[in-house]
C-alpha cells in the first residue's frame, strides 16, 4: 500500500512541477523579449559614430539640481572637419557648406534637440585692447555657433530645435602659440532624452564635468574659455 501511495504522489507531483517549469520558461522568454526590445530601442536611440567625429560620448540620466534628468551625446569633430568648418571664409561669409555624411545626418536626426557650440582662439585683433579684443572674439564665437546651426538645420529632415551655445574665447596660454586652430573646437551636443522642465544649463555642465577625465576636451571647454566660467552658459538667440 505504501508503495502505491508513494507512486501516486509522484504522479501527482510530476505534472505540477512540469507546469511550474513551463510557466517559468514562458516568463523567461517574455522577459528576454522585453530586454531585446529595450536593447533594440536603445540601439535606435544612438546610431553609430559618424566618420566626421573623433570623440563620441553618451552621458545618460544627468540630473539638474532638482533631480530632473537629461541624456546627452557630445560629439567632437575631427581635425579635418574642424578645419573645414572653422575656415574663416566659410564661417564669415557662408560661401561653402560642409557636406555631412549620411551617418552624421542620422545621428543629428536621432536627437530631441541639437546644441551647436561656438568657440574662438586666444588670438586677438592687433588694433584692439585686450578687453575689447576679447569681446570681439566672443562675438566671433557667437557667429560660429550660428553658422554651425545653419549647417545643422540643413541636414535635419525632421523639426528639431537647434540651440546655439557661445563658449567664448580661449584664455591666453603661458607660451604664445603659432597654431591655435585646436582652440577653435567644433563640438555639437545632442539632447537624446530630457525630463520636462529639466535645466539643460545645469545638466550639461554636470555631464561635461563627469566626463572630463575620460574626455579632457570637456574640461577644457569648461575651464579654458571666457564665457564658460560663468555659472550660466551663454545661449545665443
Amino acid at each position: 500500500m505504501s508503495h502505491h501511495s508513494g507512486s501516486g504522489k509522484r504522479r501527482w507531483g510530476s505534472p505540477a512541477i512540469g507546469w511550474l517549469w513551463r510557466a517559468a520558461f514562458v516568463i523567461f522568454l517574455a522577459a528576454g523579449g522585453v530586454l531585446t526590445r529595450a536593447s533594440i530601442a536603445q540601439w535606435r536611440l544612438v546610431p553609430p559614430k559618424p566618420p566626421e567625429v573623433v570623440h563620441d560620448v553618451v552621458v545618460r540620466n544627468v540630473p539638474d539640481e532638482h533631480g530632473r534628468r537629461a541624456t546627452f551625446r557630445i560629439l567632437l569633430f575631427s581635425d579635418e572637419f574642424r578645419w573645414r568648418m572653422n575656415s574663416h571664409l566659410e564661417l564669415e561669409n557662408g560661401i561653402a557648406t560642409p557636406a555631412f555624411t549620411p551617418e552624421m545626418k542620422a545621428v543629428l536626426n536621432s536627437s530631441l534637440e541639437v546644441i551647436c557650440v561656438g568657440t574662438s582662439s586666444e588670438e586677438l585683433p592687433g588694433a584692439l585692447a585686450p578687453a575689447a579684443g576679447r569681446k570681439f572674439e566672443e562675438r566671433r564665437a557667437a557667429r560660429r555657433a550660428s553658422q554651425i546651426a545653419v549647417w545643422v538645420r540643413s541636414a535635419l529632415s525632421v523639426a528639431i530645435p537647434v540651440r546655439k551655445l557661445n563658449i567664448g574665447q580661449h584664455v591666453p596660454t603661458a607660451v604664445r602659440r603659432q597654431d591655435t586652430s585646436d582652440q577653435r573646437r567644433v563640438v555639437i551636443v545632442l539632447v537624446l532624452e530630457r525630463d520636462e522642465h529639466a535645466d539643460l544649463n545645469e545638466a550639461l555642465r554636470t555631464a561635461m564635468t563627469q566626463e572630463s577625465v575620460r574626455a579632457p576636451v570637456f574640461d577644457a571647454l569648461l575651464r579654458d574659455y571666457s564665457l564658460s566660467k560663468e555659472t550660466e552658459f551663454t545661449w545665443e538667440n
